[in-house]
């Protein structure tokens, strides 16, 4: 039911737009040398080249994906493993792409003249953060593989747009804007362009307008909540999208608040049985 809601037509336009974006902001970091001739911050131009980049390189996994199913090539990944003359499992095929990325980075973070040579090939691309650390693309890669075995491959293509697309626009809002959102790095507009492009995104390809304003909500909810604890969003965010938009088709918003509120007790009263232990051992 969910998954016939997504018009497929529509889907491939979206697929087609995000990367003419991505290219588009390609165009536009090479060809603006100086951002404050043309009113931007310097951090806008900056994430300009790193968004494309995302935006471009989720439209590649998406496509391989759709079309992949489409031609016959590849099964999806929700489904059935299959046997051995059926055409390879979308699981399996993007496993091993994530292994391959996986290793590479292991190689940089191990091996010296492969971190001089990946760091002088994606200048730009790679934040300070990721130098001793892996880069956003090995939790790019699972987060979109979680997607495609929780979902059909519509939902699940959705969810990764949702990631490229509308984590761009979080990070280009917030790198132009001055709103904060409390002691985060996180400014209002990111927050809100972020919403409003998921939402058009749900909408367009054939969700319901709430179910999309929900499916957007949680992925933007999402987004914010992995900056400020320091988690990569590159490896929630397609997961959060497939979880919106099943959200959206069955409300469960109490039940969910009610195991929120269960959560914090138990954790809490974890956290006070361990240190009143530990206060105990202190003592004697």
């Amino acid at each position: 039911m969910i998954a016939s809601a997504v018009s497929t037509a529509h889907l491939e336009v979206a697929l087609f737009g995000a990367f003419v974006l991505g290219a588009t902001l390609i165009v536009l970091h090479s060809k603006i040398k100086d951002p404050s001739s043309v009113g931007l911050p310097p951090l806008v131009l900056k994430e300009f080249q790193r968004k494309s980049f995302h935006m471009i390189g989720g439209c590649i996994i998406c496509s391989t994906y759709h079309f992949g199913q489409k031609w016959g090539w590849m099964t999806s990944a929700h489904g059935g493993l299959g046997g051995p003359a059926t055409p390879m499992n979308g699981g399996a095929f993007f496993l091993a792409i994530c292994f391959a990325t996986w290793m590479l980075e292991a190689s940089r973070l191990m091996i010296p003249f492969v971190r001089d040579w990946y760091l002088s090939t994606f200048k730009g691309l790679v934040r300070e953060k990721e130098f001793n650390r892996a880069a956003g693309v090995a939790y790019f890669l699972p987060g979109s593989l979680a997607a495609m075995l929780a979902a059909p491959s519509e939902i699940a293509i959705l969810g990764i747009l949702y990631l490229s697309v509308g984590d761009a626009a979080a990070s280009i809002g917030t790198a132009a804007g001055c709103i904060p959102i409390g002691s985060s790095s996180r400014k209002g507009e990111g927050s809100i362009g972020c919403f409003l492009v998921c939402w058009f995104l749900g909408w367009y390809v054939g969700l319901p307008a709430n179910v999309a304003a929900i499916a957007a909500g949680t992925v933007t909810f999402g987004e914010l909540l992995a900056e400020v604890i320091g988690l990569d969003d590159n490896l929630v965010l397609p997961m959060l999208g497939v979880l919106g938009v099943r959200l959206g088709y069955q409300p469960c918003f109490l039940e969910m608040f009610t195991v929120m509120g269960m959560g914090l007790l138990v954790g809490v009263a974890l956290g006070a049985v361990v240190a009143s232990s530990k206060k105990e051992r202190k003592n004697k």
